[in-house]
């Protein structure tokens, strides 16, 4: 008596193809670059592994997260912000300074809200 064998197909492995290079630096801190099918990752990790920034790659275009106590942007001449939406966010005080003149203007509706008072000082002060 004979019996047919049954047939086992066996898929690929769908573990995902990851490429990972390391480099460590002499501080301790880490650089990591990541590539799979999703797109690449480059990451800069503190002594204890977390990571201060990332570079990732996207069909959109890189999306750059810095993290840190202290972050500053310095250029000598001028520094752009240009965006569809940009939102500035303090969790206690926020300041614009400028030893030149300042001007905020909108080709729309500009709304000014504080639960506290309101000032404004200024030599002459023109409404409208």
């Amino acid at each position: 008596m004979s019996k047919k064998a049954e047939v086992i197909n066996l898929k690929p492995s769908e573990a995902k193809k990851s490429k990972q290079r390391n480099l460590q630096l002499d501080s301790g801190r880490q650089v990591l670059v990541h590539s799979d099918e999703k797109g690449e990752l480059l990451e800069i990790l503190e002594r204890g592994g977390k990571a201060v920034v990332t570079v990732r790659l996207t069909d959109k275009g890189p999306v750059v997260t810095v993290q840190g106590a202290h972050l500053e942007l310095k250029a000598t001449e001028t520094l752009a912000l240009e965006a569809k939406e940009v939102k500035i966010i303090a969790q206690e005080n926020a300041s614009v300074e400028s030893k030149g003149s300042l001007k905020i203007d909108s080709s729309d509706k500009m709304d000014i809200h504080s639960h506290d008072d309101i000032r404004v000082v200024g030599k002459i002060i023109h409404l409208n």
